[in-house]
């Protein structure tokens, strides 16, 4: 990666444009980066960061301060660098977030970070992306580099690279963690302690089966009160567990052998008394069978006086029966006359109101009792020809009423038709005026909702700055909350690492009392070998720290350390996201967010109100147009109607004349011909209805005649002198069968009771009586009863508890079983889990590793010993000859090994800790162990060719011999094209390298100037 042209707007210190031509600073290989403390140097290695990745490196990567103070308040901040990579040449083009004057009244608006990246084909630039996130995933892809790996290989900071040589293990382990990705390793550790775990967990559910199978077996024994045997027996060995199985299964055989004993005998003595008792029963069952004979008899025989008199009353209703049908005759006969007498003189009635009807008879002839036939005849007739001639002038009548139906209908139609001939000349006059006022407003809405696409993408910016705000204030919450638990598990690290070096040390004092314990007279001492000791230590008492304590004491303290480790991560993630965030403008006020929120909102609805508005206005207004068109035609349709519908009503005036002089004569004083036919056609019935009547009741008459004659000469022979009389004996239907049946189930039950005698109980009872035999009492069953209960009741709880107990033994003898198998399952299981545990302790750094090495803290020393052996290279010109950098992988204490790193001083040949350098030495060792870490971490990259190296500062700790030997070495870097910028304001150095880029500092902002001079002035 080589870099070309840099430009930087509003950045930093910078307030107006300033271009760098790193290929003009690159033309001899060396260039120079100075000026003044403050001026801008590393502000510009910053433009440099921010243009690959966004942030910028170290403490100023919050986003908000990138913008120059000193530039205008309309200048937006902007970084352009251009760069390449193998033959293919970039241009990134990015913006922070800023606040710039809004465009209408007063106040800032928000303007969200921008990222344009473009490549250059030909002669054209080719825009590849212009989205934040997908740039710097591209970006990323092309450098094979994360910011974080960038920053240490391309500008080398001398600080932290100091700071990196004398710090101990963990601050290496974090920093090479960053550098070379350890995290498949990492995996790897947490699935050998997953495994691990999983197989435990595993083991410890077939062990628990094995204990809840024994637990079971417990609780089916204590079911039959051996809870004594079963005490303590889930405790001990998987024999311990088979032998408790034994002795309860043991104890419950005898026990169930002792219950079936019990239950037989108890079965037998049950069966006598049952037997006992059923003999009694049947006994005092004959005797009250005996009794109760003798009162059923008693009972029928007083019951022959009631049948007889039953079987007097069934016998005349027999009598009568014959005589049934006509007396039915009589009676209908009779109320036939009635009938027909009440119908002729309610006709008659009839006939005398209807007025009509006097039309066509005498009033002489309605006066009297009864009218004649002959009379009744003539009137119907009479009348009967009156309805014809009326009936054949109704359709002149009808036609006259559907004329004036139909006049009445046109005058009310003609006014319907005038009254919407109004409105719709009305709804035009309206609906012009309304086309008016519509078209004035519409004007004004027009303009009111111009520019709603852009208050849209200010509504969407300010509504992503406010999800920023939200989510920085949540991300700022989660940091807290860490440092706070990272304070929490230092704080317990430092107390358990304080307690456990205190054991250690009264363990070590210890060590020399517990070996004068073990001496023996005769026996060699293991530390000098002597046989005798004349004078061993002897311990003077209190409490003894023993090997056991001391250990736990030390697991403790590295538990802390690895969740103090967790912490820290935890903190530092929260930490990165909160910078990020803050980057993003993420550290707003959450109010002035929301409110350019509402704001950006209020606007956009008014413009989208008044939009929405001026839409409809402009529909009601084409819809008035077209509503205006389709009342006009139909105003005039209803003219045309209404012209028609006054043709017609002078022609039907004419018709209602005519119709009318014709009818005038036939409807006499009625309203209508209709009700003059209605009136006519009344008389004719009643006339009618008289004349049947009386044909009705003469018949009626000569039939009750005839059935009474027949009656009279039928009841001759019989018991009955009338009528009346067999009527009387006639019994009702329901009366006459119970009479019947009581008569039947008195014969039958006498058959049946004579019978009963000769059942064999009843002789037998007969029997015992002449014998002189007492029945037993309800009381002698009654005990009987209750002592061959009690005796069943026993017998069967016996053989439940038998049964019980049989079927406890057949389960703990399945609980054995299955103990066996689970025993046959465990054992390979057992194996594995302490193999797969040994395994998994050794990948964490425990169990028999002897250096204490994690697998991915042993990948890094891998990549710490590349590291050293490549700084070396350079730091052996540094120092001309004198140093070389090495990786020591040595124990100290219980400390994890593996990232440790020495200096061997070839004056002496020793090997002594980085921390002994002098200034000068740690510079030039940090230097070429910036130099190997980039060489090295370069090569994790895929071999990427880095081109263009920053160094930054350092340089004025080293004697003038020092800085000669380190230039030579940074010149040696040039080889193959590479370029070296050097970022200090040593004076030397502006004496040495002819390419510099001064950066020069002002009250109106810094600028850059490129400066070539020859070298050596």
């Amino acid at each position: 990666m080589r870099l070309h042209q840099l430009e930087i707007q509003a950045f930093g210190p910078f307030a107006d444009r300033q271009s760098v031509d790193f290929d003009a600073l690159s033309s001899q290989g060396l260039f120079l980066l100075n000026g003044p403390t403050g001026a801008g140097k590393s502000s510009v290695l910053d433009a440099v960061c921010f243009a690959l990745y966004g942030s910028v490196p170290g403490a100023r990567h919050s986003a908000k301060r990138l913008r120059s103070d000193h530039a205008a308040e309309s200048v937006a901040p902007e970084v352009s660098l251009e760069f390449s990579i193998a033959d293919r040449r970039f241009q990134v083009v990015r913006s922070p977030a800023w606040e710039r004057p809004a465009r209408r009244g007063g106040g800032t608006t928000t303007e969200q970070a921008r990222t344009l990246l473009s490549e250059r084909i030909g002669f054209d630039w080719v825009q590849k992306s212009a989205r934040n996130d997908e740039a710097g995933l591209e970006l990323q892809s092309l450098l094979g580099m994360d910011k974080e790996q960038f920053t240490k290989v391309v500008m080398l900071p001398q600080g932290e690279f100091a700071a990196f040589l004398r710090a101990d293990a963990k601050p290496r382990r974090e920093l090479l963690q960053r550098l070379f990705s350890t995290t498949r390793f990492e995996d790897l550790e947490g699935l050998f302690a997953e495994a691990s775990q999983q197989i435990a967990r595993k083991l410890a559910e077939q062990e628990g089966k094995q204990r809840n199978l024994l637990l079971r077996a417990v609780d089916e024994a204590e079911r039959h009160g051996l809870a004594v045997v079963a005490a303590g027996a889930d405790q001990g060995s998987s024999e311990d567990l088979a032998a408790s199985m034994r002795d309860l299964a043991a104890a419950l055989a005898e026990r169930r052998d002792a219950a079936a004993l019990e239950s037989t005998e108890l079965a037998e003595q049950s069966a006598l008394a049952d037997g006992a008792l059923t003999l009694l029963r049947r006994q005092r069952a004959r005797s009250e069978a005996l009794a109760t004979l003798r009162s059923q008899r008693e009972h029928h025989e007083g019951r022959a006086q009631e049948i007889e008199g039953l079987e007097e009353l069934t016998r005349r209703h027999d009598q009568a029966q014959a005589l049934t049908a006509l007396l039915r005759l009589d009676d209908e006969g009779t109320e036939a006359l009635g009938r027909a007498r009440t119908l002729h003189g309610d006709a008659l009635l009839r006939l005398r109101q209807n007025a009509t009807a006097a039309e066509y008879l005498d009033e002489d002839d309605l006066s009297g009792d009864e009218v004649p036939r002959g009379l009744l005849t003539d009137g119907c007739a009479a009348s009967s020809s009156a309805l014809g001639v009326l009936r054949a002038a109704l359709p002149d009548e009808q036609r006259l009423l559907d004329v004036r139906s139909e006049l009445q209908s046109l005058a009310g139609r003609t006014r319907q038709l005038d009254a919407r001939i109004g409105d719709a000349e009305e709804a035009i006059g309206r609906l012009q005026r309304e086309r008016t006022v519509d078209a004035e407003s519409v004007v004004h809405l027009r303009r009111a909702a111009d520019g709603l696409t852009h208050l849209r993408a200010d509504l969407a910016a300010a509504v992503r700055a406010e999800e920023t705000v939200e989510q920085y204030l949540a991300a700022a919450g989660r940091r807290d909350a860490a440092e706070t638990e990272h304070g929490a598990a230092s704080e317990r690290f430092l107390q358990l690492k304080e307690e456990w070096l205190a054991k250690l040390q009264l363990r070590l004092e210890q060590a020399a009392e517990e070996l004068a314990e073990q001496l023996q007279d005769g026996q060699p001492c293991p530390v000098c070998g002597s046989p005798e000791h004349p004078a061993p230590v002897t311990s003077p008492g209190g409490d003894r720290i023993t090997l056991d304590e001391e250990q736990s004491a030390r697991r403790l303290q590295a538990d802390a350390e690895a969740t103090l480790h967790d912490a820290r991560e935890v903190r530092d993630r929260a930490r990165l996201e909160v910078a990020e965030l803050a980057a993003r403008g993420g550290d707003a006020e959450p109010g002035d967010a929301a409110a350019l929120t509402r704001t950006a909102r209020l606007r956009l609805q008014d413009a989208e109100a008044a939009h929405a508005e001026c839409a409809a206005l402009e529909e009601r207004m084409r819809r008035a147009a077209e509503e205006e068109e389709r009342t006009g035609a139909v105003r005039d349709a209803l003219r045309d109607e209404r012209a028609a519908a006054q043709s017609r009503r002078s022609s039907l005036l004419d018709q209602e004349e005519t119709l009318a002089q014709r009818l005038s004569g036939l409807q006499g004083s009625s309203s209508s011909l209709a009700a003059r036919i209605d009136q006519v056609q009344a008389a004719f019935d009643d006339l009618e209805a008289v004349r049947e009547s009386l044909d009705a009741l003469g018949s009626a008459a000569a039939r009750r005649e005839d059935n009474r004659r027949r009656l009279e000469e039928a009841l001759l022979g019989t018991p009955f002198s009338t009528g009346d009389g067999a009527r009387a004996a006639l019994l009702p239907d329901d009366r006459h069968a119970r009479a019947v049946q009581a008569i039947r189930d008195h014969e039958v039950r006498g058959h049946h009771l004579d019978a009963a005698w000769d059942d064999d109980g009843i002789r037998e009872a007969l029997r015992e009586e002449r014998d002189g035999v007492t029945p037993p009492t309800e009381e002698d069953e009654r005990h009987a009863g209750a002592a061959a209960d009690d005796l069943r009741a026993r017998a069967h709880r016996a053989g439940i508890g038998a049964e019980v107990l049989g079927h406890s033994v057949a389960q703990l003898d399945s609980y054995a079983a299955q103990l066996a198998d689970l025993e046959r399952d465990i054992a390979p299981l057992r194996e594995e889990a302490h193999r797969v545990s040994a395994v998994a302790d050794t990948a964490r750094g425990g169990g028999e590793n002897l250096y204490k090495m994690s697998l991915a803290t042993y990948v890094l020393a891998s990549r710490l010993e590349q590291v050293a052996a490549a700084a070396t290279e350079r730091l052996l010109q540094m120092s001309d000859g004198r140093y070389q950098l090495v990786h020591s992988d040595a124990t100290s204490g219980n400390k994890r090994s593996g990232l440790g790193l020495n200096v061997i001083d070839g004056w002496t040949g020793n090997r002594r800790d980085t921390s002994t350098l002098s200034g000068g030495e740690s510079f030039m060792a940090s230097l070429a162990l910036a130099l190997g870490l980039a060489d090295v971490v370069q090569q994790e990259a895929g071999g990427l060719d880095i081109e263009t190296l920053f160094v930054d500062e350092g340089f004025g700790s080293l004697d003038d011999q020092a800085l000669e030997q380190v230039m030579d070495a940074l010149e040696g870097l040039r080889s193959g094209g590479r370029v070296v910028g050097l970022v200090s304001h040593v004076p030397e150095l502006k004496q040495r390298v002819a390419a510099q880029l001064q950066v020069l500092k002002g009250r109106q902002g810094s600028i850059l100037r490129y400066v070539e001079q020859p070298a050596g002035v």
